[in-house]
């Protein structure tokens, strides 16, 4: 073979990585640095600094007293004692003049009887920075749909209260034009508190949600159920659901979820008495849900919008509804890690399914 062997070559293509990268031995005293590793060092007067071969990655990182090098320690000493062999975690690294992020990944490997670590210190302060911006739109965001439904409220109250008062109190001197036009004003004024409500809810998945755990959906599907009892009464609906798993989530969130899209299928079942049905399929490592109807179905190129906040795509004349119910589905689910979608046709029914994970891989 014409070259070098490609052991010999290893050594040589680490050194080029534009990221931080050395190896220690099973007592954490550095063996190799890479090229970048050194001239990091050298550069930045960081809180974890050790760069030179021979020296003890451990020892310096104890003696620091910052929370981050002990953290680095810890995780390094039990990749070293094999409690575990992939240590990970983001950490502030910031010099005189600029502050930065790493990621630092760390692995064990062996060679013989003798474990080695891998360390290698990503910069990732653009994708830090970025993420922390996106974050802080997002709780400016929450923060300004929670203050403005509130603060909205209150004059809806006042509106609504004074109407209800003029029509009690001089109902026999109104026309019918003036009682119509009464009658509107309060049906745009709690149509408006109902927007408002969805809002708020909508802006509260992420803020107010409850840590996951173990969720059975065949009870979750049931509670579901038993609110909507009374429309289920009167719509003469038909619902069933084969046997439901057991997920990972927020026992409220996916009651709500269900309750949103069974809600959504009785209101455009259309002239038929609604027949809906409810499924579980596993697909790898997640679960796809289903819930399908028998309604008047949507065109396909509308597929997207009804994802959307207050859209859509039938007048208050034919549907009731704030266009609010499918954009807070759409947010529990990404809340869960899943996806959501519909198959459709306009007169031919829906099926809204999305992804869940399970309890256990």
């Amino acid at each position: 073979m014409n070259g070098r062997e490609p052991e010999a070559l290893i050594p040589v293509a680490v050194d080029t990585l534009p990221i931080n990268f050395a190896i220690l031995d099973d007592e954490g005293t550095i063996l190799y640095t890479n090229r970048a590793w050194q001239e990091f060092g050298e550069a930045n007067d960081i809180e974890l600094r050790p760069d030179t071969i021979g020296s003890n990655y451990l020892s310096i990182t104890r003696q620091a007293e910052t929370e981050t090098a002990q953290t680095a320690a810890a995780g390094l000493s039990e990749i070293l004692t094999g409690e575990r062999e992939l240590f990970e975690f983001e950490y502030p690294c910031h010099s005189p003049d600029k502050q930065r992020w790493f990621l630092m990944r760390a692995a064990s490997f062996t060679d013989g009887d003798r474990r080695y670590v891998a360390i290698a210190h990503f910069d990732i302060t653009d994708r830090y920075t970025y993420r922390r911006q996106l974050e802080e739109s997002n709780e400016r965001l929450q923060q300004f749909a929670y203050v403005a439904s509130h603060d909205l409220q209150e004059p809806l109250r006042m509106v609504t209260s004074y109407l209800d008062l003029l029509e009690s109190r001089y109902s026999d001197d109104l026309d019918d034009d003036a009682e119509q036009f009464i009658e509107f004003a309060v049906d745009g004024a709690e149509r408006m508190k109902a927007m408002i409500e969805g809002l708020l809810t909508y802006s509260r998945v992420e803020t107010q949600g409850k840590s996951f755990e173990p969720v059975d959906l065949d009870a979750v599907v049931d509670d579901a159920l038993t609110d909507l009892g009374i429309r289920i009464d009167e719509t003469g609906a038909e619902i069933t659901a084969g046997p439901l798993p057991t997920v990972k989530g927020d026992a409220s969130q996916l009651r709500q979820l269900f309750q949103n899209l069974l809600d959504n299928a009785l209101q455009y079942s259309g002239d038929r008495e609604p027949r809906v049905s409810i499924s579980a399929m596993r697909e790898g490592d997640e679960w796809i849900i289903s819930v399908s109807d028998e309604g008047i179905g949507i065109d396909p190129d509308e597929a997207d919008r009804v994802f959307e906040v207050f859209q859509r795509l039938h007048s208050h004349e034919e549907y009731e509804g704030t266009g609010i119910g499918l954009a807070v589905c759409e947010r529990i689910v990404e809340r869960h890690g899943g996806e959501i979608w519909i198959d459709s046709n306009r007169d031919d029914g829906s099926t809204f399914s999305f992804t869940l994970p399970p309890t256990e891989p």
